[in-house]
């Protein structure tokens, strides 16, 4: 049985890693080298970087900061952002990158994805799903957020799983940055639509909505961007928590905090002697 995964995700705007509220604020937290360096000691399974604006400015990836970030980084690391041709991925992936992540250029030319598929294995392509709750149904969108697809997410994961992408990362617009869990409902609906692995992303504001999202949204792998900004050895404590949830996880760090507690915003705390 697979293990259940942890994943940081890194936005980028512009230099800047960012906290994202609600998919139209961002507050600066710091840069690429030192967010990477923290996870790769904080016992992370993958991490997730995604340049925010790049298509909307109609750049091509950052393929210098792949290749920084490759210099520290050696768990599998998946990018995203600007990417729309072949030749993207060709030299995201000799500069490092192990899957790349595409939303927009899959809703303007479905038959794009199929070809990256074709040429690189379905395991290293990732489609970003951001969506939506509008009037009881979730739409779909695009350029972060700010253009409707047309599409519901339902009927765009089963024409993304006959594309033959390797794993669908899901987030909500709606629940990003306000610390209220995974839309669940959300989840649910798209693991039930699927057999490819799914990502969770968007609201986590404690370690209680990763175990939610795994065994309540039974997504394979469970993400989060503000929460991991906070505190130190945040990701080994929700490790902690999940594992003391008895959800399958892989925990290497020396700070197992097996005779820890761990409170609800992810901080450590001696078990009470009972």
């Amino acid at each position: 049985m697979l293990k259940n995964r942890l994943i940081p995700v890194i936005l980028l705007k512009g230099e800047l890693v960012v906290q994202s509220l609600g998919f139209n604020r961002y507050l600066p937290i710091g840069n690429v080298s030192t967010a990477i360096e923290f996870f790769v000691n904080w016992d992370v399974d993958e991490i997730i970087i995604l340049d925010i604006e790049a298509s909307s400015e109609k750049r091509d990836p950052r393929i210098d900061i792949v290749k920084e970030a490759c210099q520290s980084c050696f768990l599998p690391l998946s990018v995203g952002g600007g990417i729309r041709d072949i030749d993207q991925i060709k030299k995201l992936l000799r500069s490092g990158a192990d899957k790349v992540v595409i939303n927009e250029a899959a809703y303007l030319d479905s038959s794009f994805i199929k070809k990256a598929v074709e040429v690189y294995g379905s395991s290293t392509v990732t489609a970003s799903i951001d969506v939506c709750k509008r009037n009881d149904e979730y739409e779909c969108h695009y350029r972060n957020g700010k253009i409707s697809s047309g599409k519901n997410v339902k009927e765009w994961v089963l024409e993304l799983d006959d594309l033959g992408v390797g794993e669908i990362l899901i987030n909500s617009i709606d629940r990003d940055g306000s610390r209220r869990g995974y839309d669940i409902d959300l989840l649910k609906l798209v693991t039930s639509a699927t057999s490819k692995p799914v990502i969770a992303c968007g609201g986590v504001g404690d370690v209680t909505h990763f175990t939610q999202g795994i065994k309540e949204g039974r997504c394979d792998a469970v993400a989060a961007a503000n929460i991991f900004q906070h505190l130190e050895h945040s990701t080994i404590a929700a490790k902690a928590f999940l594992k003391k949830s008895k959800v399958s996880i892989r925990l290497d760090s020396e700070a197992t905090y097996e005779n820890y507690d761990i409170d609800t915003i992810g901080r450590p705390v001696p078990t009470m002697i009972k």
